[in-house]
């Protein structure tokens, strides 16, 4: 008896606002982390990868370098606490999807796997937005009692 009380009330968690917010609020923080040990990296090594970075779409070494770590850093920051979540995604989309498609002279899935991989995981950031739990969540609330719509 005690042990399907456990499963309803888990089944009730997972189905809920509650916890689909929850999975959200993981998903941003553990993903965010995970992008920003690609990011940090490339300040680290910045001098020797604004020489040799790949320049897919032409930009130049540096400035494709410098996007991909407003986007790996400032941006998985962003999306971490939630502020302008769908606008923060929309760089590390992009940026994944030129490392994924457009770096090599042939498109090989075995290299390209963890970019497309985070890719699937920003676009459906970028869609779904937030959540409950984040800034953007926040400042919705406190704009629309302002408002008055609350």
């Amino acid at each position: 008896m005690e042990n399907n009380k456990f499963i309803v009330k888990t089944r009730e968690f997972l189905f809920s606002d509650t916890g689909k917010s929850s999975a959200l609020l993981f998903l941003r923080i553990f993903t965010g982390i995970m992008i920003l040990t690609h990011g940090i990296p490339k300040i680290t090594n910045f001098p020797e990868l604004s020489r040799t970075f790949a320049d897919p779409i032409g930009l130049g070494s540096t400035l494709s370098v410098l996007l991909m770590i407003f986007a790996e850093v400032i941006c998985a920051c962003l999306i971490m606490v939630g502020l302008m979540t769908r606008l923060a995604a929309i760089p590390l989309v992009i940026g994944l999807f030129v490392a994924a498609f457009l770096t090599g002279p042939e498109f090989d899935f075995t290299k390209s796997e963890s970019a497309i991989l985070y890719l699937g995981i920003f676009l459906s950031i970028m869609i779904s937005g937030g959540g409950r739990y984040s800034v953007d969540h926040i400042l919705d609330l406190y704009y629309r009692r302002k408002d008055g719509d609350i």
